[in-house]
């Protein structure tokens, strides 16, 4: 950005909320250095729903919060002004753009015929679409040279995940069912852009390792299938999509719910779906700042057991922090802004391996009790 001086804070680093990036002249812009777009009053949306990635069981969660949200609201989250995914995040956004109501999606996945709506008659196996609870053996060499090259040339300008998923090979897995699903219901043509189409879904391109958000005017041409299958494409375990001339993965590689590409569009009200990130109580009055003091006595009592346990406890705790600043600059525009995320109850359901199939039915019944508590709470 000629004429503009730029210090990026990499979330991984930074200890309090209030920012992500600080920008010295020049006009506002996003985390990953492209300008926010400039809110058009006539136009501009006015609440937004975000869901967060999580893998199969963060999809369960998700589904069970998207009742609460219903409940507790008096309307269909579908009929949001805008909605953004992330990974599988974006499956869902794609599904409630298609009027695919949370209850039938629930229904669906505790395996009821749904008679009624977009998913009459669709059969979707949630349990072997993707492959199962490991993934197949990767192919050898590097994922991305190109994005490798730029990380360690401009290492302050990249998440660690993102520098981190330059270096994972190729996966093999497939998301062809993911895909058909969202063709199935939304069709082969390009996602429309502009105010009066709500889907947003976010991506990262694989070789500058910079997000792209699909549904905006300035993003790559795309069906819905394309942007969610490139959004859901976690490196190592599936392989980039190519749209183009260019390749794309997964967007959680930037952030697990990249809530901040939300800035600059006028919002009012932002509802946020969180899966892999944390949901602590905080000391009345005391708001994000006692949350993150929660957060650090959780790591004091937590105790998980094995290497992956340990590393996705400490992976949560990154989101968490991450989720918070996202949160905190929109609320610096003026957004309220609601964070839903999985209990420590939860979490005790869930388990370590978010794509592990027989988690998900006590995952979904889980998400759907402590998901009221908790709007029941706020009010």
């Amino acid at each position: 950005m000629p004429g503009t001086r730029r210090r990026i804070i990499p979330p991984e680093r930074t200890a309090e909320p209030p920012k992500y990036v600080q920008y010295e002249g020049g006009p506002a812009a996003r985390p990953d250095g492209r300008p926010t777009p400039r809110a058009d009053p006539a136009r501009s949306p006015r609440q937004a729903l975000v869901l967060g990635g999580g893998g199969m069981l963060g999809a369960a969660w998700t589904v069970g919060a998207l009742c609460a949200v219903e409940e507790a609201v008096g309307r269909p989250p579908g009929e949001a002004d805008l909605l953004l995914g992330t990974s599988a995040g974006s499956i869902l956004a794609a599904l409630l753009t298609a009027g695919v109501r949370p209850e039938q999606l629930r229904d669906h996945q505790r395996g009821l015929p749904i008679t009624e709506g977009p998913l009459a008659g669709v059969d979707f196996d949630y349990d072997t679409a993707v492959g199962g609870a490991l993934p197949p053996r990767p192919r050898a060499g590097i994922g991305s040279p190109g994005l490798l090259r730029e990380a360690v040339r401009h290492p302050g300008e990249y998440p660690l995940l993102t520098m981190v998923s330059a270096v994972a090979p190729h996966g093999r897995g497939s998301l062809a069912p993911v895909g058909e699903l969202v063709r199935g219901l939304l069709g082969p043509a390009a996602l429309p852009t502009g105010g009066a189409a709500p889907l947003r879904v976010a991506a990262v391109d694989y070789r500058t390792g910079h997000r792209v958000v699909f549904g905006d005017p300035d993003a790559p041409a795309a069906s819905a299938a394309e942007a969610v299958t490139a959004s859901c494409a976690i490196p190592g375990w599936f392989a980039p999509v190519r749209l183009n001339g260019s390749a794309y993965v997964d967007g959680g590689c930037w952030s697990a719910t990249n809530a901040d590409l939300l800035l600059g569009r006028g919002l009012e009200e932002v509802y946020v779906l969180a899966p892999m990130a944390l949901r602590l109580a905080p000391r009345p009055g005391t708001g994000e700042r006692g949350t993150l003091a929660a957060l650090r006595e959780w790591r004091e009592r937590d105790r998980p057991r094995g290497v992956l346990a340990q590393l996705v406890s400490r992976y949560r705790r990154s989101v968490t922090r991450q989720l918070l600043r996202e949160a905190a600059l929109l609320r610096a525009e003026g957004v309220r802004v609601r964070l839903l995320a999985p209990t420590p109850a939860d979490l005790a359901v869930m388990g370590p391996n978010m794509m592990d199939p027989v988690r998900r039915g006590e995952v979904l019944e889980s998400a759907l009790r402590t998901t009221r508590e908790m709007l029941r709470a706020a009010r």
